[in-house]
């Protein structure tokens, strides 16, 4: 099977190795997208991350700010996906069998569901700040263990660790 995909994908491998500014101008993509998206997500998980107990309105905000973020991040995502396929697909027979390159998918595609999980829970953290019926007053630390902003905080630090070895195993799949 890998020989047929290798035949199949030999005039874009030929034209891949033969070009001077394709291989560059398809990695610069990559990269550019992989540091615009990580480092926006980064930042948010950041503010997550570092966010405490506070007020109904400041929950709301962060979670508003990390909602507005991911519009930016799926963009890259998108990039990063078309890039990396173009990569890929120029030296599939390398690519097919190494396991830096399987552990850097694997790696991506538990960003990509953390990403989508985050999505959610965003989404209820925001509906339980403008929920009328939760009442915060100086006694009340919000969140509480029932509400999601503790389960946005465990997915923020998924999502760091994620980007930081997608980037890793990137470096390490360059040398192959």
């Amino acid at each position: 099977m890998l020989e047929t995909l290798t035949t199949l994908l030999q005039p874009w491998s030929d034209l891949y190795a033969g070009s001077a500014w394709i291989p560059t101008a398809i990695l610069a993509v990559h990269v550019l997208a992989l540091f615009t998206g990580g480092g926006i997500a980064i930042a948010a998980d950041r503010r997550v991350l570092l966010a405490t107990p506070g007020t109904r309105e400041a929950y709301q905000a962060a979670a508003e700010d990390l909602r507005t973020t991911h519009v930016i991040v799926i963009g890259a995502l998108i990039l990063m996906v078309l890039s990396g396929i173009a990569m890929a697909t120029s030296d599939i027979g390398t690519f097919a069998v190494s396991r830096v390159f399987w552990a850097k998918m694997a790696t991506f595609m538990l960003l990509i569901a953390n990403g989508a999980y985050m999505r959610r829970t965003e989404s209820r953290v925001l509906s339980a700040a403008a929920d009328a019926g939760v009442v915060i007053d100086k006694t009340t630390q919000w969140p509480s263990p029932h509400l999601p902003w503790t389960v946005l905080k465990r997915s923020a630090a998924v999502s760091v660790a994620s980007w930081l070895t997608v980037v890793l195993l990137g470096v390490v799949l360059s040398d192959i």
